[in-house]
């Protein structure tokens, strides 16, 4: 059986003397890992290839489907451009690697990703439109939030970790797949957290204003160090302890 599926490139390394060993995005198969055989090398058909498997770059790819299928490494049969391309530059292109390689980390091959793969179109227009790193940083968060959310990760902004209402004026740790804890609460918050008997990592300080805004995905400049601070210490619990390699673009 045939598969075609509209794919952008998220990860690709050398394969034997001509190949390239790509990770892709699609929206229907989600992410798969495919060779593509010819795209290295001196020639005219080697270099347009090569020219195609950028970032960023919408492509139109069939590959054909196994019925037993031993792994989930597939052989790209055809490949070509779609008119849709993302020209990112400078710090933006620095985000959208930062998000490719999320993706590439984090989402597991052969799930489907249809709704994930319209939000990430929009962020890639979103980050060609931005023009500082205000709103950059937006978009890297609602993205962050939204690969969280594909992957069936809750981040409960409404109510603490006690079910109460959290409070615009309070002042919150949140604790990954735990919650919000008051910080007025802290004797007893340790306490609570001894007798569940659960390991805990360290609490993020954040403003009860700050979870209520990103719960309504409404931009705020004040808050913005506070949600990245959030967002990266619960993605953390998902990518371990390997380093973003493309956060040290930014250095």
């Amino acid at each position: 059986m045939e598969i075609t599926q509209q794919a952008y490139i998220l990860h690709a390394r050398p394969y034997r003397e001509t190949s390239l060993l790509a990770t892709l995005l699609t929206a229907e198969q989600g992410k798969i890992n495919a060779v593509i055989r010819g795209a290295r090398g001196k020639g005219r058909a080697a270099m347009h290839k090569s020219a195609l498997l950028q970032p960023f770059q919408k492509l139109l790819l069939q590959w054909r489907g196994k019925q037993h299928a031993s792994s989930d490494l597939v052989t790209v049969r055809a490949l070509e451009a779609e008119p849709l391309r993302f020209p990112l530059e400078g710090e933006a292109s620095f985000c959208g690697l930062y998000i490719n390689e999320l993706l590439y980390r984090l989402l597991y091959p052969g799930v489907s990703v249809e709704t994930l793969f319209g939000r990430y179109e929009t962020a890639l227009y979103e980050l060609l439109k931005t023009q500082n790193r205000n709103q950059q940083a937006w978009v890297l968060r609602r993205f962050e939030l939204q690969i969280l959310t594909a992957l069936g990760v809750e981040i409960q902004c409404r109510e603490d970790a006690h079910q109460q209402p959290v409070q615009p004026q309070r002042l919150y740790h949140y604790y990954a797949e735990m919650g919000a804890y008051p910080l007025s609460d802290a004797g007893s918050e340790e306490i609570w957290l001894q007798e569940s008997q659960q390991p805990v990592g360290q609490g993020v300080a954040i403003q009860g204003e700050c979870l209520l805004k990103l719960a309504d995905e409404a931009y705020c400049e004040i808050c913005l160090p506070q949600w990245k601070a959030l967002l990266r210490q619960i993605l953390k619990t998902y990518l371990g302890p390997k380093p973003i390699l493309a956060r040290q673009l930014f250095r």
